[in-house]
């Protein structure tokens, strides 16, 4: 089976590249409002609900991590890595939220 991929909005994956850099400089709140400003661009991208996730995660929001990856996860086809990495995402914050093993 052929990858699947999602055809990307150019100027959302330019702000996801952006956040990137804000979220690696510790700036995680203009980081989750550049990823804001692509999903108003490309609500439908499963990377950038994912990059949210992440952030969220991070910033010690577990339950908002989880339904941010959860979003991701349910755009993404389930034999992606994206739909793997969303999965995995929501693991992670349910352990850290309490509601995992």
């Amino acid at each position: 089976m052929a990858p699947w991929s999602h055809s990307r909005q150019p100027g959302a994956v330019a702000l996801q590249a952006q956040a990137k850099q804000q979220q690696a400089a510790g700036d995680y709140s203009q980081a989750t409002a550049t990823l804001e400003r692509a999903l108003r661009i490309d609500a439908a991208d499963p990377e950038l609900w994912l990059a949210l996730a992440q952030i969220r995660l991070a910033q010690g929001e577990p339950a908002q991590a989880a339904d941010l990856a959860h979003r991701s996860a349910s755009l993404a086809p389930r034999d992606t890595q994206v739909h793997q990495r969303a999965i995995e995402l929501q693991r992670k914050a349910a352990t850290a939220s309490g509601r995992g093993h």
